[in-house]
């Protein structure tokens, strides 16, 4: 059945026309909905409230029929959601939110996140078909868009088939959109699984000080066995992030296997201590993945971070190529690519660089340089083809010495001029 909400509704109706809406999303919340259900709000008009699904008869997904949520009219619906969480599904699957607005109270002021889905159920379970479309979530604490995994019996229950497409998540606190699980390096297996980001935006999600981990990201994925990030934007997000054991990035993965970062831009993230800031990142426990065709500039920190903590996963696989960084590394001491391993599990090992452009430059508030490979805790690195430049007065490589990576076939040059930087890939 369709669903109809509108501030000229009434409860009382049947809310199953336009003629008999709603008025409001408490009445959707009170209402069991059935896989192929949909629900309306009128475009252009807010409606104010916490909106959860927790009434669906069917956990599981039938893909032909899905609960739908959305807006009916030209333009968007608003959900204001003041302090709370604007959209909340516990333990389901089969769910698309299409053409909305979701608003909080303000980072500062709200003490959820804009859209949320969460899984706790047992025994591996996997909820999929989830799909964000059109969508814009702004002012909330934590992620904008947030999935988690955290079930009762430490298995790998999760999210599988996820599509978020044409979204923007800004002026959040934690994150723009992100995704985790129970982190349990000692099993083998994954959370979740096919996640797909294409042509969404993050910005301005600034970080939440004293968090007491790292904040402020714009896109973040974890425990996902399976993902695509393309043609999306992160940038000037992290200023607010303090937390001196590790920062935000503007789109990045860890404990993560087999994902793609491509064709996006990451630029002017930040950070507020002295870790990070970076515009793209691998971190601790990646295989098989690949970072390509991305374009990186005047970010606090990397423009291509590698990187492996203590306690991860083995770190493996990895392949970034046809990449430009553009003067990033502007505070701390990063470089346009970077290595940083603790030698956990192996440390960083098996990765390929080949064919990326690194142009950096002086900066008043860091030391960076062209390329950092100077961590001994990493083994066969290969720099291929690659193109290293520096105004001449940046570092062009920091551990050339090191015998763990190898350089072959690579320019290096020290002269080159802000415009003759390309600024598209």
């Amino acid at each position: 059945m369709d669903y109809y909400v509108s501030p000229l509704g009434d409860d009382s109706n049947s809310g199953l026309s336009e003629k008999q809406p709603w008025r409001s999303i408490e009445q959707v919340n009170a209402t069991e909905l059935f896989p192929g259900d949909s629900v309306w709000f009128k475009a252009d008009q807010t409606f104010v409230g916490n909106l959860h699904l927790v009434k669906v008869k069917q956990s599981q997904t039938n893909k032909a029929r899905v609960v739908a949520i959305g807006s009916y009219g030209p333009g968007r619906a608003t959900i204001d959601a003041g302090s709370g969480t604007g959209f909340t599904a516990k333990n389901r699957g089969g769910v698309h939110l299409v053409n909305l607005n979701f608003v909080g109270a303000g980072a500062s002021k709200n003490t959820g996140s804009g859209i949320s889905f969460m899984n706790t159920l047992p025994g591996d379970t996997k909820l999929s078909d989830i799909g964000i479309h059109r969508v814009d979530v702004s002012g909330f604490r934590y992620a904008g868009v947030n999935f988690t995994a955290q079930p009762i019996d430490m298995s790998w229950s999760g999210f599988r088939d996820v599509k978020i497409t044409n979204t923007t998540s800004h002026d959040n606190g934690d994150a723009g959109i992100s995704c985790i699980g129970a982190w349990n390096p000692d099993q083998k297996g994954y959370a979740h699984a096919d996640f797909y980001i294409g042509n969404c935006s993050t910005y301005r999600n600034a970080g939440i000080p004293g968090k007491g981990s790292h904040s402020g990201s714009g896109i973040v994925l974890a425990q996902v066995d399976g993902a695509i990030i393309e043609y999306c934007r992160a940038y000037e997000n992290g200023s607010l992030n303090d937390y001196e054991g590790g920062g935000p990035v503007g789109i990045w993965a860890w404990d993560a296997n087999r994902v793609v970062i491509q064709f996006n831009e990451s630029h002017h993230n930040r950070t507020g201590s002295s870790k990070d800031g970076a515009g793209f990142d691998l971190d601790g426990g990646v295989t098989n993945s690949v970072v390509q065709y991305n374009y990186s500039h005047d970010n606090d920190g990397a423009g291509y971070l590698l990187a492996q903590f203590e306690g991860a996963r083995p770190f493996y696989g990895n392949v970034l190529r046809y990449n430009l960084s553009v003067n990033d590394g502007r505070r701390n001491r990063y470089g346009g690519i970077h290595l940083w391993s603790t030698g956990a599990n192996g440390g960083i090992a098996d990765t390929t660089f080949y064919a990326n452009r690194i142009y950096t430059a002086q900066s008043a508030h860091g030391n960076p340089a062209a390329v950092d490979c100077s961590s001994k805790a990493i083994r066969n690195i290969r720099f291929y083809n690659n193109c290293f430049q520096t105004d001449g007065k940046a570092i062009l490589v920091r551990g050339e010495t090191n015998r763990n990576a190898v350089f072959e076939g690579n320019s290096f040059g020290t002269n080159y001029g802000f415009s003759r930087v390309p600024v598209r890939i």
